[in-house]
C-alpha cells in the first residue's frame, strides 16, 4: 500500500513538491499523532534502530524496503531530469539516497520530539538542492 501511494506521489509533475509532501510526512508527525500524544516514527525506522542488525529477518524486510523507496525514487529522479526539472549534477540513485537518509533520519529524530521549523528548514535545503 505505501508502495503504491509513493509511486502515485511521485507520478505527477512538477516533481519537487511532491518530493517535499513525502519528506515533510515526519515533520509533521505532530498533525498525525493519536491520543496517546507521542509520536512513534515510522515502522521501518523503528524495525531499524530496534531490531537490526541482530534480528536476520527484519534486516532483510527493512533492507527490502529502503531498496524500493529507493528504486521508486529513483525512477522519478530521473524522469525530472529528463525534463530539465531537477539537476543532473548527481546521479538518480545518490539523489534517493540522500532522500531516503532525510526521510528515515526525521523519523527517528521525531521520536524524542521534533523542531518543525528546523526539519522543514532541513527539507526545502534538500529539495532547493535538487532544483536544476
Amino acid at each position: 500500500m505505501y508502495e503504491r501511494r509513493l509511486i502515485a506521489t511521485l507520478d505527477t509533475s512538477p516533481l519537487l513538491p511532491a518530493l517535499r509532501e513525502i519528506l515533510t510526512h515526519p515533520a509533521r508527525l505532530d498533525e498525525f499523532i493519536s491520543d496517546v500524544g507521542v509520536p512513534q516514527g515510522c515502522l521501518v525506522g523503528n524495525t531499524t534502530a530496534e531490531l537490526v542488525p541482530q534480528d536476520t529477518e527484519a534486516t532483510e524486510i527493512v533492507a527490502r524496503s529502503y531498496s524500493r523507496f529507493t528504486d521508486i525514487v529513483t525512477a522519478a529522479l530521473e524522469r525530472a531530469q529528463a525534463t530539465g526539472e531537477v539537476t543532473d549534477k548527481a546521479r538518480p540513485e545518490a539523489q534517493a539516497h540522500m532522500l531516503l537518509y532525510l526521510v528515515q533520519g526525521l523519523s527517528l529524530v521525531s521520536r524524542t520530539g521534533i523542531d518543525r521549523t528546523a526539519a522543514l528548514a532541513a527539507i526545502d535545503t534538500a529539495v532547493d538542492g535538487l532544483r536544476a
